[in-house]
């Protein structure tokens, strides 16, 4: 009885660990998902140069609800002529994940225009 009641205070905290790493992973899995929707979407709004969507707000929908663990999640969106940039971040005290996600804006119907010129 003395045993157990030096044990089983480990096994209740190895089992709250255990919970809140699986959150943690969760959470970083949700944040590399959803910064990779917004930089396929914003490369795909690049090409079809159809500026009317707003990636943050497209970022901010995917995350919403789905954070069990972290909280405050950040978004940053460059946008360059050759591909789109998302940068995301969230955090809770000391715990914080990052994701840094790239599309690459591509042109096909530029390169078969070149080529039927050439031809």
């Amino acid at each position: 009885m003395i045993e157990m009641s030096y044990i089983m205070p480990l096994f209740l905290l190895l089992f709250v660990l255990i919970i809140h790493a699986v959150f943690y992973y969760h959470d970083k899995a949700v944040i590399y998902g959803a910064a990779g929707e917004t930089a396929a979407v914003g490369a795909q709004n690049e090409r079809k140069k159809d500026g009317g969507n707003d990636l943050e707000g497209f970022f901010r929908e995917r995350v919403k609800g789905k954070l069990i663990y972290l909280r405050d999640a950040e978004v940053s969106i460059v946008k360059t002529s050759d591909e789109v940039t998302v940068s995301a971040s969230a955090h809770r005290g000391m715990l914080r994940a990052d994701a840094c996600q790239k599309a690459r804006i591509v042109r096909p119907e530029q390169k078969i225009r070149r080529m039927r010129w050439i031809m």
